[in-house]
Formats: C-alpha cells, structure tokens, sequence
C-alpha cells in the first residue's frame, strides 16, 4: 500500500510540475530583458515587468521578448561615437 501511495505521488509531481510553470518577462536596471520563472514582485525597484502579466511557456515569452526588448538590446550592440565618457 505504501508504494503504491509513494508512487501515485511520483507521477502527480512529474506530470504536474511543467502545468504549473510559469514565465514572466522583466527589464533590469541596465535595460536588458530576461525571462524569468519566478514572478517578480512588485516591490522589487530592479526589476520591471513587461509584456504579458504571465506566460504559460518559456517559448511564448522568448518570443515577445524578441518584440518588446528589440529597441534595448539594439541599443547594446550600437558603437558608442569616440570621447562620450560614461
């Protein structure tokens, strides 16, 4: 009777752990866009959540992440013009 309690519990935890995923979007200070699987909170200052409020897959939000952060990580890869000091 154990194992099959021990084992009932092994399927439901294998089977329910990708169903209960979750990806969030969000722009750190530094402008860069992350996904992430941990939901940020509200009162955390670095971080900023865009796009969707969540997504079911990591491949839905790498996918708005191409749209959405497409400006900032344009703006990374700009050559800086010679003497701007930062």
């Amino acid at each position: 009777m154990t194992h099959r309690f021990l084992l009932i519990a092994v399927l439901l935890l294998a089977f329910a752990d990708p169903a209960l995923a979750n990806w969030w979007i969000v722009r750190a200070v530094d402008e860069k866009c992350l996904v992430v699987d941990i939901e940020p909170s509200d009162n955390d200052k670095n971080v900023t959540k865009v796009g969707k409020d969540v997504y079911q897959t990591r491949e839905q939000a790498e996918a708005d992440v191409k749209k959405l952060c497409k400006e900032s990580n344009a703006h990374d890869r700009a050559p800086r013009p010679p003497g701007n000091a930062e």
